[in-house]
């Protein structure tokens, strides 16, 4: 009965040792050899490529029942701004962003109360803070600025697709009559 008990111990710390092993063996792998799936890094875009590159183009979302959701088209005339090089509303201070983002959160009208606006949103409202602290700091990388100001505008693209997807999906709703 003993050796049978110490042959499983011994069985067991030598399945254990194997699989530490491996474990290692899997991380120093890892970590040498470039992985199958490919690293997206996001390099930086010089300032005379910014102005060339073509930035993503918005349509207007906002159907004649939301046109009173005042503080999306705050919203949306500064970043229209920010693209024509009028970077004015993102260098204020940083109580007007505040402010502008709660009120745009409390005046969401309740068909685009979905999770995935208000993510988007979320993202949005990061992005400018992050670019307004760039334009405040003196020193500054105008490089990441530049790719703060490319992420912020397709973060609010984002946040226009993502409304007019949920638009179009509650326009296709049927409604089953009742039998």
């Amino acid at each position: 009965m003993v050796s049978l008990q110490s042959k499983k111990k011994t069985t067991l710390f030598y399945f254990l040792s194997l699989c530490m092993l491996l474990s290692t063996q899997a991380c120093k792998d890892n970590s040498s050899n470039p992985s199958s799936q490919p690293q997206i890094k996001k390099v930086p875009i010089p300032n005379e490529k910014v102005s060339k590159q073509k930035l993503p183009i918005s349509n207007s979302p906002l159907n004649q029942e939301f046109s009173d959701w005042s503080s999306y088209a705050e919203l949306d005339t500064a970043i229209r701004n920010l693209k024509n090089g009028d970077p004015a509303f993102f260098k204020s201070p940083n109580e007007d962003l505040k402010q502008l983002f709660l009120d745009l959160k409390k005046s969401v009208p309740n068909t685009l109360k979905t999770n995935g606006i208000l993510a988007r949103i979320k993202v949005t409202e990061t992005l400018s803070y992050k670019l307004n602290d760039l334009y405040n700091i003196e020193n500054t990388d105008s490089k990441e600025t530049d790719q703060t100001k490319i992420d912020l505008i397709e973060s609010h693209d984002n946040l226009i697709f993502q409304i007019n997807k949920t638009l179009e999906k509650e326009a296709q709703y049927i409604q089953k009559p009742i039998l």
